[in-house]
């Protein structure tokens, strides 16, 4: 026996593993977005992304935002079709081999036997490591009514495995015993094994566009614009919110791409989430527990919190992790339940709480002050642009703390806890400011970076334009320079959608000669503080500085 298996060489060995795998994995994925089963690689790169320092996870997260995401499950696939291949190995050359010594197996059996190993493998071992307890059971990508579907589905999948690797004759309703049961046996005579490396490969690379080609089942869950906007100076698409009461500058053609986008799009609004896909929540099963300091501890339904005085207000978010002049910042209008609403409905605030804790179905946690909970602007959404929370925004519920970044409004919420002493969330165990203030920004849009310009088309006349944002300070001036900063021409403001919302800028610049120009933008905030002129790091407090871009004015 162990002769017979050692005319298979371990390339092979892990080459049929491998191959069998990427095909069931692909299926295994699918099967994950239909909310039947935790899918191992995903759950293993959360994980690991918890560990991954900032110096490397910021820069993943400016460049490729969610593509991140997608990379590193790509990643994550292809190592444990690797494991696949491993474990194929063991099996066929150290394992096998000493079961037939004792035992006459059918091939049925054998392919039962080779199921159960990865079966255990991810449902006792893997999984677990990775938080989803035994085989998964605990996971939040369904509903729990269905967690028993999780260890079946799961061995169903090994189980086509084994079929992929031993089922290559095929099986008679009563199986014969097999004296033999290698690999080389199961191979068709006439293929030697060149013949059969080369059909791995095309196997292997038919799998590989199989994978690719679920880019069109997560197209919904991922924007163009996420996958493919790294410009950092990008307008996105949204609504205009009227120019009845602007100045007139704001009604020119050229700022239409800017003022149309006022109100950014739900589906076009940034997003930011320690999930690569987002958690499937069904609003008939999920609740929302209010408890600890609480004169009376609830449990609210979607249609409960509908009940109570519904509040509506604009508010941008902006991420903690955006760079000056980025793009991870957008404004909606929110709808929901204020959080003094909330806590009156429960009988009131118990004495001696001091932070709010949040805690999301996804794992995610932050600590807000109450007295910033008990500001009349903060609430929780259930209601973005007028329509239900969507579910990559966090539906059915997300908090909405204007004045801070983005890491502190939780997504998905499912349990508020009042505590007597400062928590540190998700974000602020790896570091991240615990106070998120927004820092004042100032962000050009029109032109693009290295633009051009003409003087002629437009009786010497070039506009820059943009937005500026400061949380829920206001923003009070934004100003340009074109002499490195020595002297400041202040821009026209369009009124905002409110205080809590981003201020609209423009500026009429009328360049004396043509020639490749460098212009600076800076704002103010509703404080009369003016933003510091360098402070790029995004960690741990947010970015901010003097915006520098260049315009190329031509004839």
């Amino acid at each position: 026996m162990a002769e017979a298996n050692q005319h298979i060489t371990l390339a092979e060995s892990f080459g049929r593993g491998f191959n069998a795998a990427i095909i069931v994995l692909c299926l295994w994925f699918i099967i994950r977005l239909g909310g039947l089963a935790p899918f191992p690689p995903e759950s293993v790169l959360t994980s690991f992304f918890a560990l991954v320092p900032e110096s490397i996870e910021e820069p993943a997260v400016q460049i490729l935002g969610e593509a991140a995401g997608l990379l590193g499950l790509v990643i994550a696939v292809a190592v444990t079709a690797a494991l696949y291949g491993v474990l194929t190995i063991v099996f066929e050359r150290y394992f096998l081999s000493r079961v037939l010594t004792k035992f006459q197996l059918s091939r049925l059996e054998l392919t039962l036997l080779f199921s159960i190993i990865p079966w255990l493998v991810f449902g006792i071992i893997l999984l677990p490591l990775t938080g989803e307890s035994f085989f998964g059971v605990n996971s939040n990508i369904a509903s729990s009514s269905i967690v028993w579907i999780y260890p079946i589905t799961t061995l169903l999948i090994q189980f086509l495995w084994g079929l992929l690797l031993f089922g290559r004759t095929p099986l008679s309703p009563a199986p014969t015993r097999v004296k033999v049961a290698t690999s080389e046996e199961m191979i068709p005579k006439d293929v030697n094994r060149r013949t059969f490396i080369e059909r791995g490969m095309i196997l292997g690379g038919s799998a590989i566009l199989l994978l690719a080609s679920l880019g069109s089942a997560i197209g919904t869950l991922i924007s163009e614009e996420d996958l493919f906007d790294f410009s950092g100076t990008a307008i996105r698409s949204g609504l205009p919110l009227g120019t009845g009461n602007a100045p007139t500058i704001f009604s020119d053609p050229r700022l239409a791409p800017l003022v149309d986008s006022e109100l950014t799009n739900n589906e076009s609004f940034y997003r930011v989430a320690i999930d690569i896909f987002d958690p499937s929540i069904s609003a008939s099963e999920w609740a929302l527990n209010l408890e600890g300091l609480i004169a009376n501890s609830k449990t609210y339904s979607l249609s409960d919190l509908q009940n109570l005085p519904k509040a509506q207000q604009y508010s941008t978010f902006e991420c903690v992790s955006n760079l000056i002049n980025g793009d991870l910042i957008s404004n909606a209008q929110w709808g929901g339940v204020r959080f003094s609403d909330l806590f009156a409905d429960a009988g009131g605030i118990a004495q001696g709480a001091q932070f709010a804790v949040f805690q999301s179905v996804d794992g995610y946690t932050v600590g807000i002050p109450i007295s910033k909970l008990l500001e009349p602007e903060s609430m929780l959404a259930y209601e973005m642009n007028g329509a239900p929370l969507p579910q990559r925004h966090g539906y059915p519920l997300r908090v909405v703390i204007p004045g801070l970044y983005g890491m502190m409004s939780a997504k998905w919420v499912r349990q508020i806890e009042l505590v007597g002493s400062e928590y540190l969330g998700y974000w602020q165990t790896r570091g991240w400011s615990n106070d998120g203030t927004v820092q004042t920004g100032v962000f050009v849009r029109i032109p693009n970076d290295g633009a051009s310009a003409s003087l002629s088309q437009n009786a010497g006349s070039v506009l820059i334009g943009g937005m500026a944002f400061a949380g829920d300070r206001g923003i009070s001036k934004v100003e340009v320079s074109f002499d490195g900063g020595s002297t400041w021409e202040e821009a026209t403001l369009k009124p905002p959608s409110s205080g809590l919302a981003w201020v609209l800028w423009a500026y009429d610049w009328r360049p004396s000669a043509v020639g490749a120009y460098t212009v600076y933008a800076r704002a103010t905030d509703g404080n009369g503080d003016v933003q510091p002129a360098a402070q790029p790091n995004t960690y741990p407090s947010g970015a901010s500085g003097y915006v520098v871009t260049s315009v190329n004015v031509v004839s």
